[in-house]
């Protein structure tokens, strides 16, 4: 299934090359606190809790490549450097879609450019460059997540398209499918000792997953050492039959590693001081059972729930027997 596509996009050479970092690849394990994007609000105090192995670190493209060539480090250095001096790893976060510079001149759809857009897709390439020339040898960082033919207002990281998108002139499964599969290259050979982590989504949309199965059979076939796959809606009342939660399962059960996002606001107060984040539908640690079930191997949560990571801590779900 589309064989020819992604095929074009790959490059061999570098495939090749990453196999001799295979055993050196840095994965994510436990509990991640999601931080505000662009915006620390959290402190010091917060991240050095031992519930958190590390930090999702977030930021806009735009914030951070301000110009052609351009590039603020400020904020993501100063997050860095705080993870490193508490001894904890991080995951870089990098939002695209509608988080995009409006120097690149394009036109845009529900404010973000044409998923497939080739000079989005070159600039992005330049960007990811950038950041993997200053972050990808940093032992502290675990992961990097996917990011490029994502959609405006949202401005998630997931494959999911902007309502309407598919009526444009221009668009095909075939051009959004080749537009993945490019950035998943363009991570690869700028990150090749961490995990590459895509966010999923079901995409075209419903119950038609051709472009996320897709993206994600390349991924995982070019990087398996690398590709770690989720979704960003897990809850305690989430169907585990649900098409997006089944995309993610089944990438485990073929050998990927898997991890999830916990629904949830990304601001409980500077501090969380605003209190847990409730779950929908049930506890946290009902949430937590259904990761486990699908041999989850991290989450990504709120400062809000520190007290309740702190009672089911993540990684004793081996221990517990809770996964397969």
């Amino acid at each position: 299934m589309h064989k020819c596509i992604c095929a074009i996009v790959a490059s061999i050479a570098g495939f090749i090359a990453t196999q001799s970092a295979f055993a050196q690849v840095r994965q994510p394990t436990g509990y991640y606190v999601m931080q505000e994007v662009g915006s620390q609000n959290i402190k010091d105090k917060k991240l050095a809790s031992p519930v958190f192995s590390g930090i999702v670190i977030r930021q806009r493209w735009a914030t951070m490549n301000p110009a052609p060539g351009v590039f603020n480090w400020t904020f993501l250095d100063a997050q860095v450097l705080r993870a490193r001096r508490l001894g904890k790893q991080y995951i870089l976060a990098i939002y695209t879609g509608n988080n995009a510079p409006l120097w690149l001149g394009l036109p845009l759809f529900r404010s973000a450019p044409y998923p497939w857009d080739p000079t989005m897709l070159k600039w992005h390439g330049q960007m990811v460059a950038a950041l993997g020339a200053r972050y990808a040898a940093d032992p502290y960082l675990v992961g990097v997540e996917l990011s490029g033919p994502t959609r405006g207002p949202s401005g998630s990281l997931e494959m999911m398209l902007a309502d309407g998108v598919t009526r444009q002139a221009g668009y095909s499964v075939s051009k959004m499918i080749s537009a993945w599969c490019q950035c998943v290259d363009q991570y690869g050979r700028a990150f090749p000792y961490c995990a590459m982590i895509s966010d999923g989504g079901v995409a075209p949309g419903g119950k038609d997953a051709t472009i996320t199965q897709a993206v994600w059979n390349y991924m995982y076939g070019m990087y398996p050492r690398q590709a770690n796959f989720s979704h960003c809606a897990l809850k305690a009342n989430m169907s585990e039959t649900a098409v997006h939660h089944q995309l993610v399962v089944q990438m485990s059960m073929h050998g990927g590693r898997v991890g999830f996002e916990m629904v949830g606001p990304s601001a409980a107060g500077e501090n969380g001081q605003n209190g847990p984040v409730a779950r929908f539908g049930g506890t946290f640690a009902e949430a937590v059972d259904i990761a486990g079930r699908a041999n989850a191997s991290w989450l990504k949560i709120y400062q809000g729930d520190e007290a309740n990571a702190a009672a089911v801590t993540f990684p004793q779900l081996l221990l517990m027997g809770l996964t397969n």
